[in-house]
């Protein structure tokens, strides 16, 4: 009897044996050499060029997708809340439909396309904001317009989607970029994606912001908008309001923001040349609300606003 227990439990021990390595011991699995389907049908890497590597870390860093191959429907989203409509042609190729039209990007160029998107963009925010922020997926493309009905292009890029960004310059002529254009794509690579994170709820618009200016009663006329605390005077809700100090600040360095000026004039307003002056800003209101969003960036999310507005090219 004491051979048929020993027999049994000798064969027991058999049973579980491959389990308790399988499941404990690290040294027997085996690693995937396929790129691993993320996000459904995306696969990393996409190809074998130099920052396909880049990519992979970058995905695995912030847990976000740089695709240069894609699928067109995944940029041309909730087409019935009028997002970004793909441009349609008649049988001889007039635009029957204005819309947007996706080049993409050559992958011979994407490396430096993806060291502009470094430069300009990710390195102006933190590790930890971009971990938390960034969204699923970044598209690679060389271009992106909307083109209307007399069939005149458009540049939209930097663009924004609900689940994505999108990115320009993945072609030729990123090698004869002019400095404007860098700036250009600099300012608005980021106000795209501020923009992004406050529609979406990830970042709420500051409270201390919002009390300086009456909402309720703007003012007629530019000067008692001005003195209101409206930064550009057509611009007079709350969500408008947020977004122009946005733009004046991520567009424009801060030593044109407080250069002195002569009288007002429309070209002012685009430039914001002195918008930080008591000439302009009379009641004050202006620069509190100016650093109101300045500090709230830097205190709430280490993400310095100016900066970006600083950074540009001769």
């Amino acid at each position: 009897m004491k051979h048929t227990y020993t027999i049994i439990i000798a064969a027991a021990l058999l049973l579980l044996a491959p389990c308790h390595v399988a499941c404990n011991g690290e040294e027997d699995l085996i690693p995937r050499v396929d790129p691993e389907n993320v996000y459904g049908d995306p696969t990393l890497p996409q190809g074998d060029h130099d920052y396909d590597a880049f990519i992979l870390d970058f995905f695995r860093k912030y847990n976000t997708l740089m695709l240069y191959k894609y699928d067109p429907q995944d940029i041309y989203w909730n087409i019935t809340n009028n997002s970004f409509i793909p441009v349609v042609r008649d049988s001889v190729g007039n635009v029957a439909v204005a819309g947007y039209v996706d080049t993409p990007a050559d992958e011979n160029y994407v490396g430096e396309q993806i060291e502009l998107i470094r430069e300009k963009f990710l390195a102006h925010y933190p590790d930890d904001f971009l971990r938390e922020m960034l969204p699923k997926k970044i598209f690679l493309l060389r271009s992106f317009v909307e083109v209307s009905k007399t069939n005149v292009a458009t540049d939209r890029a930097p663009a924004a989607g609900i689940d994505y960004l999108l990115f320009q310059w993945g072609g030729e002529e990123i090698r004869s970029i002019a400095p404007a254009q860098v700036n250009d794509f600099k300012s608005k690579a980021s106000e795209v994606f501020l923009r992004r994170l406050v529609a979406s709820g990830k970042i709420q618009r500051d409270p201390a912001f919002l009390s300086i200016t009456n909402y309720g009663t703007p003012g007629s006329g530019n000067a008692a908008r001005l003195e209101n605390g409206f930064i550009t005077p057509s611009a007079i809700t709350e969500a408008a309001d947020w977004d122009a100090y946005l733009y004046a600040i991520v567009y424009t360095p801060y030593d044109t923001l407080v250069k002195p000026r002569g009288s007002l004039s429309a070209t002012d307003f685009v430039n914001r040349r002195g918008v930080l002056t008591p000439e302009y800003d009379v009641s004050g209101k202006i620069r509190q609300k100016y650093w109101a969003m300045v500090d709230y960036f830097k205190d709430a999310f280490n993400v310095d606003l100016q900066a970006i507005g600083n950074d540009r090219e001769p």
